[in-house]
């Protein structure tokens, strides 16, 4: 390195910029220092409606498993379900989880905030979500930050419902009582975002001139910067400025009017201001990249869709998630089956342009999606109505979590039988490899599984 420890956390001079740059600095702090542990741990919760089926996501050749013992299965010479095909670069990364229950909450159409806390909570949180609880042990200048495009309303028959403020999804709390709110509108996500760090005020037609300014005021404290750290840190900052970049770049390119937004400022694009829902809800990806890779945020949720979600933009027309989960044929002549595929698939799709960005990111002595956890799950378990005997999860990146997920397919016995856990034994699981002190139980006990062991963390998942 071009510098001693002593001298990087000395303090440099930053500038206009300079606060969007301290979480970033703060993470080169430690890696200066030698302090590989206290690199900041991140997650990603991606929870969709409908239920995420378990058949849909295991490998090849296993989608119905024998469900009296514990299945473990590397994936390294396994093919991946189709719409999981996208993750091939990432198996080395990947865990498939399999057959955990959730049974003592909510269920029906969703589990609400159950689905994140184990406790019955279909109205009003009745503790505080996995996610949440994550963010306070993790904390940054967004402790936690979730995206929700339109909330829970999508159209009706006027057309389409686009809620651009701050909704609440029933999905995540801070405690009891505590709901936390999701962003639906993606201008508003980028002002709270990334306008706050320069404390500049601006409406949405000046959106293209903040994002120059903020650019402008970053590369310089960058350039400084860069000339008391290593190339390999140097690199870093590059991907750094890359995250606030990508979004006007995504933008520029999509207008066609790259010369006009820089010289006049001009509106927002309309991937800001478009109610098509998937590209409001892969602009969200993109931005959370960014909060990540920047810094902002150490844990994020992202509701990926709702109930009354129409995806319209697949051929779908009125045909909603809810329709499509009472087997009604899309307008494009899908059957449920194949219509659920479609979404799942740009749902993963979406999973793994973010894992992308992140392994592109230097970070230690390996990558930021070593240090970043993206889970993959539904609100309602495995099935538009199920009995939630059954919770898939996908798991991507997190080698430095101090999970065991290097490839995996795990399945856990099915219902009732001897050796089953429930997704509340993952959720203490990734607590305790997280530096939580060990608890027997995270949230309500199924008392239909009274004469289980089902104390402690997932003894299969801890590194």
């Amino acid at each position: 390195m071009s510098y001693t420890r002593r001298e990087f956390t000395r303090g440099m001079s930053i500038g206009a910029g300079g606060a969007a740059l301290v979480p970033l600095l703060r993470q080169m702090k430690l890696h200066a220092e030698g302090d590989k542990d206290g690199m900041p741990r991140r997650f990603v919760f991606v929870v969709k409606s409908s239920g995420l089926t378990g058949e849909a996501i295991r490998p090849i050749g296993f989608e119905k498993p024998v469900n009296e013992k514990v299945l473990d299965v590397a994936l390294k010479d396994l093919q991946l379900a189709p719409t999981l095909q996208s993750l091939e670069p990432f198996k080395d990364q990947l865990l498939i989880l399999d057959g955990l229950s959730g049974r003592n909450f909510t269920g029906n159409h969703s589990s609400y905030y159950g689905a994140l806390s184990c406790h019955h909570a279909p109205e009003k949180p009745a503790a505080a979500t996995i996610d949440c609880i994550l963010g306070d042990m993790f904390p940054a200048p967004f402790k936690n930050y979730g995206f929700s495009a339109n909330g829970h309303s999508i159209g009706n028959n006027f057309g389409p419902i686009v809620q651009e403020t701050a909704v609440f999804p029933r999905i995540s709390a801070h405690g009891q009582n505590k709901p936390m709110a999701y962003q639906a509108s993606a201008e508003k996500a980028y002002r709270e975002l990334f306008g706050s760090v320069i404390n500049l005020a601006v409406g949405g037609k000046k959106e293209f001139k903040l994002q120059e300014n903020l650019l402008d005021f970053l590369s310089e404290d960058v350039r400084r910067v860069s000339r008391s750290v290593s190339s390999l840190e140097r690199e870093k900052l590059d991907h750094y400025l890359g995250a606030f970049d990508s979004v006007r770049a995504r933008n520029v390119q999509l207008t066609g009017m790259s010369d006009a937004i820089r010289r006049n400022a001009p509106e927002l694009s309309t991937q800001y201001s478009s109610k098509v829902f998937a590209d409001r809800i892969s602009l969200f990806f993109d931005l959370s990249a960014a909060a990540l890779i920047t810094g902002l945020s150490n844990v994020i949720s992202i509701r990926a869709d709702w109930l009354s979600t129409k995806y319209e933009s697949f051929g779908f027309g009125s045909t909603s998630v809810h329709d499509i989960g009472h087997n009604k044929v899309t307008r494009n002549g899908l059957k449920s089956v194949d219509a659920r595929s479609v979404i799942r698939k740009f749902q993963v799709d979406q999973i793994a342009g973010l894992a992308a960005k992140l392994k592109a990111v230097p970070e230690g002595n390996g990558t930021m999606l070593d240090n970043t956890l993206i889970i993959y799950m539904s609100d309602g378990a495995d099935a538009h109505h199920s009995q939630r005997k059954n919770w898939p999860f996908v798991l991507v990146g997190g080698r430095n979590h101090k999970i065991k997920n290097e490839g995996r397919f795990l399945r856990y016995p099915s219902y009732q039988k001897a050796g089953h856990r429930t997704i509340g034994s993952f959720y203490n699981t990734l607590l305790q490899a997280s530096g939580s002190q060990p608890q027997d139980h995270f949230g309500q006990i199924d008392s239909h599984l009274k004469d289980l062991d089902l104390k402690g963390p997932l003894q299969e998942l801890l590194a």
